[in-house]
C-alpha cells in the first residue's frame, strides 16, 4: 500500500516524465520520422526506461512490493495525459499526424517496458532480501 505522501510524489514523476517525453517529441520529431534515428530512439528508450524506475523507486521510497502499484500510479498519470492530448490536442506531439502516430508508438513503448522493468526488479526485491533492515525490504521504515 502506498502512503498519501508516496502518492503525491508519483503523481508529480507521472506529470514530469510525460511533460519530459512531449518535449523531447517537439524538440526532434526526426527521432521518430527518421528510420535510423526511430531505431535508436526506440533502443534508447530501454535505458531511459531503466533510469526512470530507479529514479521512481528511489525518490518515492518504494519498497519492493510497493514498486508495481507506484509504477501505475505513475503510468496512469503520463497516460492519461497521453491519451488526453491525442485525443483533444494531438498538435501538441507534432505538426502532421504521422508525428502524432509514431509518438502515440514510442509512448506506448516506453510505458510497456517501463513496467516489465519494474516487475522484474519488484520479484527481484522480493527474492534477494536485504540485511539492510530487519524486515528485509531494503527500505528504512518511516
Amino acid at each position: 500500500m502506498l502512503r498519501y505522501g508516496q502518492g503525491v510524489i508519483l503523481a508529480g514523476l507521472g506529470i514530469v516524465f510525460w511533460a519530459a517525453a512531449l518535449a523531447w517529441v517537439r524538440a526532434i520529431p526526426m527521432a521518430l520520422t527518421d528510420p535510423a534515428w526511430n531505431i535508436l530512439n526506440f533502443a534508447g528508450a530501454v535505458s531511459v526506461a531503466w533510469t526512470c524506475v530507479l529514479l521512481i523507486r528511489r525518490v518515492a521510497g518504494l519498497a519492493p512490493d510497493q514498486l508495481m502499484a507506484g509504477m501505475g500510479l505513475v503510468g496512469a498519470v503520463a497516460m492519461t495525459l497521453d491519451g488526453a492530448v491525442l485525443n483533444w490536442a494531438p498538435r501538441m506531439y507534432g505538426p502532421d499526424d504521422t508525428v502524432t502516430r509514431l509518438a502515440a508508438g514510442w509512448l506506448l513503448w516506453g510505458y510497456g517496458l517501463s513496467l516489465a522493468i519494474a516487475l522484474a526488479m519488484a520479484r527481484a526485491g522480493r527474492r534477494r532480501p536485504s540485511a539492510a533492515t530487519p524486515s528485509g525490504d531494503g527500505v528504512t521504515p518511516p
